[in-house]
């Protein structure tokens, strides 16, 4: 008996079904801004079906044709508890304005009823949208331990470098604090002959290294700028810090780098750099 091939054709639908795209649960996305020439976009999905789909595009454009790269692996997700940490997220008020432009790593979860609704959980380059949910952290660790770093090495790596100027510009003025400090035992009262808060009231000194990178950063031409701005802070005689902010634009997005200054009676000076400091989460200090 010779079988006939129409049957194949009754599965067509069903063939269809099997292979469409499944709809996705959790995804981070890390990508550079629109270049003049170049950029990059990253991502890794985790769908509904227990797979990992990552995928790496690279835009050279207009000097060639993009270059994309993408990996499909199965996982053994517990999808019924995603969904349920899911749910939680979707709870949550999200507030703030998306950032236009500049690096992003971004994570979204799906609900999965009917059409899939994406919801915002974070961007650890900071600013921009926020979601207050208490499921944001462990639902972001946890496509971290999946996927793993996708940061982007040859932006973040340029990012990082254009950054390490914006610490350098704080250098100077740490070096003159830590020699007015040793000098007056103390960072002196605010506002006093012997403060170290830069003022031109205060300690020469500081003053002089606080108004050398102002003037510097001023001078500047903004092709070419990476510090926005530098400032000191000092609380009282014992506890001091310096913000350093960067520009928004040339690849940084106005990261802040700060660093406490804290003076200890033995004579020392103790210098940490503060959480608070929005380079740490985007990578680059």
């Amino acid at each position: 008996m010779k079988l006939s091939h129409a049957w194949l054709f009754s599965l067509l639908p069903l063939s269809g079904m099997a292979f469409a795209a499944p709809a996705p649960l959790l995804k981070v996305v890390v990508a550079s801004a629109t270049m003049p020439a170049n950029s990059n976009s990253h991502s890794c999905t985790l769908d509904g079906n227990g797979q990992v789909i990552i995928e790496h595009t690279v835009n050279l454009s207009p000097s060639g044709p993009s270059l994309k790269s993408k990996e499909v692996r199965t996982a053994n997700l517990n999808v019924k508890a995603i969904k349920t940490v899911i749910a939680e997220a979707a709870q949550g008020n999200i507030t703030g304005t998306p950032i236009v432009g500049g690096y992003t790593h971004q994570y979204f979860a799906y609900q999965q009823d009917g059409r899939p609704k994406r919801i915002f959980l974070l961007d650890k380059v900071g600013g921009g949208l926020f979601n207050d949910s208490p499921a944001v952290e462990p639902l972001t660790k946890f496509i971290d331990s999946v996927c793993g770093d996708l940061s982007f090495v040859a932006n973040q790596d340029s990012a990082r470098a254009k950054f390490s100027e914006v610490i350098l510009d704080t250098a100077g003025i740490k070096a003159a604090i830590d020699v007015c400090a040793q000098t007056h035992a103390g960072f002196g009262a605010p506002g006093s002959v012997e403060a170290c808060d830069g003022m031109p009231s205060g300690d020469s000194t500081v003053f002089a290294a606080l108004d050398y990178v102002v003037k510097k950063i001023a001078a500047t031409p903004p092709a070419d700028a990476k510090t926005a701005s530098v400032a000191i802070t000092q609380a009282d005689a014992f506890h001091t810090a310096i913000i350093a902010t960067a520009v928004n634009t040339n690849g940084l997005n106005s990261e802040t780098y700060i660093i406490n200054g804290t003076y200890d009676p033995t004579g020392f000076i103790i210098w940490t750099v503060d959480p608070a400091s929005t380079c740490k989460p985007a990578g680059i200090c």
